[in-house]
């Protein structure tokens, strides 16, 4: 398997990036939420931008974050006193 290096400066370039365009996207929903109650035909790009920016910051989570990728670690690796088998 092979892995791509990044420099530390290009991954904090992007991440900054990131962060950006997720602010940009909760500025979008605001907007679009506080127009709801007036135009209900909103509510259709309410919630693509909304699915759009779970999306997005779901994935930040997981880049930021690869550990928890695979969730909990099991009970046999986190109990304190573990004891050998009989």
């Amino acid at each position: 398997m092979s892995t791509t290096a990044i420099r530390r400066d290009d991954f904090d370039a992007i991440l900054v990036s990131e962060l950006e365009t997720l602010l940009e996207g909760e500025r979008r929903l605001k907007r679009l939420y506080s127009r709801l109650r007036k135009r209900p035909h909103l509510r259709e790009s309410f919630l693509e931008e909304l699915a759009a920016v779970q999306c997005r910051a779901e994935r930040l989570h997981a880049v930021l974050n690869p550990c928890e990728l695979w969730g909990p670690a099991p009970a046999a690796f986190t109990t304190p006193n573990m004891r050998p088998a009989a």
